[in-house]
């Protein structure tokens, strides 16, 4: 999936609360295991690297290098968060 779609999709999710956005409490990151990424929806593969992201609700997102670096991205005006 190319990058802009990425955003996109993040931007929609992010919209209709599909997918938080909030301060993250703290981030692994690991080699993925076929658990599906939250941005883009696709497995994230063992030669991928997985970002599991514990937020401040409790919730616990997962998310491919990429998508991972958009969402924080898109989620900085509301967050403060910073890449």
């Amino acid at each position: 999936m190319e990058q802009a779609a990425i955003r996109e999709r993040i931007r929609k999710m992010l919209d209709t609360g599909e997918l938080p956005c909030e301060q993250p409490e703290a981030t692994w990151g690991s080699n993925g295991d076929g658990k599906r990424c939250e941005g883009c929806m696709r497995p994230i593969r063992p030669d991928e690297i997985e970002y599991e992201v514990s937020l401040q609700s409790g919730a616990l997102i997962r998310l491919h290098r990429q998508c991972h670096a958009i969402w924080l991205e898109e989620c900085e005006p509301f967050t403060g968060a910073r890449p």
